[in-house]
């Protein structure tokens, strides 16, 4: 069983991975495209990993 702050540490970790491919890749996309990218993340459980209004660069950019 993995501790709360092993847990914590792997949640921000991942979050941080996530906004550096962001920020790699938010000049490319458009401020639409930024969203879908941020909204696909945050509700990633409910949508099945899917990203919303999918395209290769969004996909791409969620790793």
């Amino acid at each position: 069983m993995h501790s709360k702050a092993g847990l914590i540490a792997a949640a921000l970790t991942k979050v941080s991975g996530f906004l550096k491919r962001i920020k790699a890749t938010a000049e490319q996309l458009t401020q639409a495209e930024r969203w879908r990218l941020i909204l696909s993340a945050a509700f990633q459980n409910f949508l099945g990993g899917k990203v919303l209004g999918s395209t290769r660069r969004l996909a791409e950019a969620m790793g």
